[in-house]
């Protein structure tokens, strides 16, 4: 009994040891199948011979006990336009992984596609394969993949960019002193981390109402839509005049337009948007400036900045800030003789603005319109604009610190509600017959900003 006594414990102890838990148990019953966090893997388009971001898949084991994956693998192989991560290791095959009880796993899954010699999106699929205990599973894999012309550092003088494929600007791209760049109508451009389009020459951008050219961030999934900073937008150089760019919108920038060529042929946007800038929508420095049917929206400082002087006209325009997640310490408008933080100060500065707004939604700002000196204004009629600093000054013919009420702004959508103050409340301009949208302005009481209101 004794003996009996003094061996218990130890025969105790060998029964703990000598339990597996459940989890560890490695079962080989067919039916237990793993799980998974979707059943396709879905990529917007991607550039060939880029890249796409990377999408996360889980792999989950919902039983109690281990099962062993015999083999994780593309259904392509070497052929295939995916990459594999399969628990921290990239490598197109993985064999004998043990996912216990309850467990999951990763794998990570990135899409470079090979050029083709087609124009139009084309369908890159592929799937994982799974198996596990004899039986396999699938997870979809889709992409498409969308040949494009490919713009590295350098010169690329006089020239045509056509629309039948977008445009990937990959690094600096120089328009040299007397060449010209011209976009044909419906062209995109993307623009990839850091690249920037600069134009010493001219550009000459011949987007329609219809047809417009689009600028905008490399990457295509819907989180970058409205992302800012992806890529440092286009710079007008000293050397560059008599630039045009028509129905455009510019988006995801540092500066959307920055532009610096005193004394040269002044710049015109017309019909065209420009969002989500780092910094500023459209900004220039003692350079002549014309915008027509144009809305700038939610940048991080100015919508609109003429400094250090110049000569700027403003029509139809829309200038904004709604639900804006950069932080403003500026106005969305400023027209100054002086460039703050340097000597250029007391520089010949107009300002000519007709039938345009400028308004935001946020409760600490009271002022968005800076003109310095106020003898710079020539002519501010028929607007609406959110002002204290010029209310004296802009009184009579101009809407001061009234909602335009918007149809629905935090849908980015600034056209004009059915009771919306801006409405009828322009003057009209014989020379400009339509909106941005190319809808026909009324011929004696049109809407103030870059939108005509239609009936519903």
């Amino acid at each position: 009994m004794k003996l009996l006594l003094a061996i218990l414990p130890l025969l105790l102890l060998l029964s703990v040891f000598g339990c597996e838990p459940r989890e560890e148990v490695t079962t080989t019953d067919p039916g237990a199948l793993l799980a998974f966090s979707a059943d396709t893997v879905l990529f917007d388009t991607v550039f060939v011979s880029r890249g796409s971001v990377t999408k996360r898949l889980k792999v989950y084991n919902r039983h109690e006990k281990a099962v062993r994956i015999s083999e994780i693998t593309l259904a392509g192989a070497a052929s295939s336009p995916y990459q594999l991560t399969i628990n921290g290791v990239q490598a197109p095959l993985a064999n004998n992984l043990e996912l216990r009880g309850g467990d999951s796993l990763y794998v990570l899954v990135k899409a470079n596609i090979n050029p083709t010699d087609q124009n139009q999106p084309f369908l890159a699929a592929d799937s994982i394969l799974f198996t596990t205990n004899g039986q396999q599973q699938q997870v979809k894999l889709v992409a498409y993949g969308q040949n494009a012309y490919f713009h590295r550092k350098g010169s690329i003088g006089t020239a045509t960019w056509p629309a039948d494929k977008p445009h990937v600007l990959l690094d600096s791209v120089l328009v040299p002193e007397g060449a010209v760049l011209t976009i044909e109508k419906g062209a995109r451009i993307y623009g990839y981390n850091k690249s920037v389009l600069l134009v010493a020459g001219q550009l000459q951008v011949q987007g329609t109402p219809q047809e417009r050219v689009i600028f905008r961030g490399f990457r295509r999934e819907e989180e970058y839509h409205t992302a800012p900073g992806q890529w440092e937008g286009i710079r007008i150089l000293a050397t560059s005049g008599g630039n045009s760019i028509k129905y455009a919108d510019v988006k995801n920038t540092v500066y959307g337009l920055r532009i610096g060529n005193p004394g040269k042929a002044g710049t015109l946007l017309e019909g065209s948007i420009v969002a989500h800038a780092q910094l500023g929508g459209v900004v220039a420095f003692t350079s002549e400036v014309r915008l027509v049917n144009t809305l700038i929206y939610n940048c991080g400082q100015y919508g609109f900045g003429g400094l250090g002087g110049g000569k700027y006209e403003l029509l139809y325009s829309t200038i904004v800030s709604y639900q804006n997640p950069l932080q403003r310490e500026t106005p969305l408008l400023a027209v100054v003789d002086f460039i703050p933080e340097t000597e250029i100060v007391d520089q010949p500065t107009s300002l000519r603005m007709v039938n345009s707004i400028v308004y935001s939604d946020g409760y600490s700002t009271a002022d968005e319109v800076l003109v310095e000196p106020a003898t710079a204004a020539t002519e501010v009629a028929n607007n609406l604009l959110r002002t204290e600093r010029h209310k004296a000054q802009f009184s009579g013919s101009n809407i001061l610190n009234t909602d335009p009420k918007f149809k629905a702004p935090a849908k980015y959508d600034f056209s004009l509600d059915t009771l919306s103050p801006a409405s009828g409340a322009a003057k009209a301009l014989p020379a400009i017959r339509q909106d941005m949208k190319g809808t026909t302005r009324s011929s004696t009481h049109p809407d103030a900003g870059a939108y005509e209101r239609t009936l519903d």
